[in-house]
């Protein structure tokens, strides 16, 4: 799963992306379009693979991970003129989804706090993006007509109701059927991404965080002290501990926000276990067992036969595979079941 973190200047974006992977990068009122990404790769925690380790005494254990690039480059400006640069789609246009930070503290520079205007700024600053990317290849397709080439009529339509959509204001994401068109999976458009909204708060006080809309699909809002949050993360876990119990704070945002991306993304987890390694893996809900099997090694999904499946629960209560086999817990799975979060799965395969 890669996250990338976007927000005007002065939002506390970099100090967000300090606090959600742990990092020291430097913090500061600039673009950030004159350098390269901030880049970290994050463990997620998962409790549940203690139980397979404990049962298996693997060699290697490896959990699913997190990268979060945090790339600056946006300015909020709703002109055509005025284009994403290079840098910033190289960096933004592969990751999964969007965490868009939106200052909600008054700044010296930028002002007021004003986070929905500001949501608006970048929104309509994507959308712009999206639409230059729609009109220069609907041009491209009318000179290839003229040559003679004939058209995708499917792209064609598509990228019609594109341009309509991103005309009228609106996110690709707004309108699932385009978002999610395998047909125009290439583009990457950014206004497609799904999007979580961080609201970073100033320290000692929360302000209003931005109402969800009654019109169109307003992305899923969190609040973060990014400030605090930059500085619990940065120190050894026990002092951290120790911090939160003095502040009253329950937990670390960086875990409210995988929990929230994962929603997001619609991802689940299944494990593999053995002696040699026992792991977590992320796959989207609605999977079947033969597209999980392609996750783990493309041989197993070529050459699929059966998934042996046990829920995690009925592991944990079993105590042990051989018990839960004996229970009648484990259950012979074929190519179209759709794999469930917190399934342990052995794939049969041949090729």
């Amino acid at each position: 799963m890669q996250l990338g973190i976007i927000g005007l200047p002065g939002c506390g974006k970099t100090t967000v992306f300090n606090a959600l992977t742990g990092s020291a990068a430097s913090t500061g009122d600039f673009s950030g379009a004159d350098r390269g990404p901030n880049l970290a790769v994050v463990k997620l925690p998962e409790p549940r693979l203690a139980l397979l380790v404990k049962l298996h005494r693997p060699q290697k254990v490896t959990q699913v991970t997190v990268e979060y690039v945090d790339m600056g480059g946006l300015s909020g400006t709703a002109d055509k003129e005025q284009q994403l640069g290079d840098a910033f789609l190289t960096a933004i246009r592969p990751v999964d989804a969007l965490v868009h930070v939106v200052r909600n503290f008054p700044h010296p520079l930028h002002g007021p706090a004003d986070p929905l205007q500001d949501f608006d700024r970048v929104e309509t600053e994507l959308i712009i993006s999206d639409l230059i990317v729609v009109e220069k290849r609907l041009e491209r397709i009318a000179t290839d007509r003229k040559r003679g080439k004939k058209e995708d009529s499917q792209e064609l339509r598509l990228l019609e109701e594109c341009r309509k959509t991103l005309e009228e204001g609106r996110p690709l994401r707004s309108e699932a059927a385009i978002a999610d068109a395998p047909s125009l999976r290439g583009y990457t458009f950014l206004s497609a991404k799904p999007v979580l909204v961080l609201v970073n708060q100033a320290e000692g006080g929360a302000g209003t965080v931005p109402p969800v809309r009654n019109a169109g699909a307003f992305p899923p809002v969190l609040e973060i002290v990014g400030k605090l949050e930059m500085e619990l993360a940065q120190l050894p876990p026990e002092e951290a501990a120790e911090f939160m119990t003095e502040l009253g704070v329950q937990g670390l945002a960086r875990d409210r926000v995988i929990v929230a991306s994962h929603e997001l993304l619609n991802l689940l987890s299944f494990f593999t276990a053995n002696e040699r390694e026992v792991r977590a893996w992320n796959v989207r809900q609605g999977t079947p067992a033969v597209k999980a099997a392609g996750v783990v090694h493309s041989d197993m999904e070529r050459g699929f036969i059966r998934a042996e499946v046990v829920p995690f629960a009925d592991l944990d209560k079993a105590g042990s595979y051989a018990a839960a086999q004996k229970k009648g817990l484990v259950r012979l799975e074929g190519k179209e079941y759709l794999v469930q979060d917190g399934d342990v799965i052995f794939f049969r395969f041949h090729v």
